[in-house]
């Protein structure tokens, strides 16, 4: 079994990929493009042709057994659920690449260990120093909206998200909830979730809706 994943072969995962070939260990690199994992192949002890983004095919690459997993994917909202996606699969350590700052706050709060932004000045940067316990994590993506994490107020336990109708009521939108006993991360969870004390929301909405909704 590979000692290192990574997923995606641009310049960073290529680079990457190849040095730690260098430096004798064993790696399994994924990407969508057949020619690049070609040409990685000769350098690396298995790469193979897959789409990430499909929780299944992570699956099948072995996550809770490689010491490290490498997310070198700088697009947003692939690096994101795969993020998500490992840490439900049982990673043991996630390194995630970002585009800038608020990209790598957002990687950061969904289960990256470690950030890296190596367009601006290839330092690796803690994850711990991105988040904030236990308190409402506001995090610029456009000018007007934001993502945040809260724990659900007492009156939402036991209620389904289809009663809460947090949508028509706050303007906000649950993308994620995370039980914080388990670490189990729901992505997109259904209407028919019923949200339980030991969970987290994972909200998306304009910065007014969402403090609204916090005051509220």
């Amino acid at each position: 079994m590979a000692r290192f994943v990574v997923i995606g072969l641009g310049k960073f995962g290529y680079y990457l990929a190849k040095t730690l070939a260098e430096e004798k260990q064993s790696v399994l690199c994924i990407d969508r493009d057949e020619s690049l994992v070609e040409e990685i192949s000769e350098f690396v002890s298995e790469a193979v042709v897959g789409d990430a983004t499909r929780k299944d095919v992570l699956r099948g690459l072995g996550i809770p057994e490689a010491e490290k997993v490498v997310v070198a994917i700088g697009e947003l909202s692939a690096s994101v659920l795969i993020t998500l996606y490992l840490r439900e699969l049982g990673a043991k350590f996630i390194l995630a690449k970002a585009l800038d700052e608020d990209h790598a706050r957002i990687l950061s709060l969904v289960g990256a260990d470690q950030v890296v932004l190596p367009e601006r000045d290839s330092a690796i940067r803690e994850a711990q120093a991105l988040i904030t316990p236990n308190i409402v994590d506001f995090l610029p993506l456009l000018p007007e909206f934001s993502v945040a994490k809260i724990d659900p107020p007492p009156e939402f336990i036991g209620k389904s998200l289809k009663e809460l109708d947090m949508r028509r009521k706050y303007h906000v939108y649950v993308i994620a909830i995370r039980n914080k006993i388990t670490n189990r991360i729901l992505i997109l969870p259904p209407a028919e979730h019923v949200i339980e004390k030991d969970e987290e929301l994972f909200l998306l909405g304009k910065k007014e809706h969402l403090a609204r909704f916090t005051k509220a």
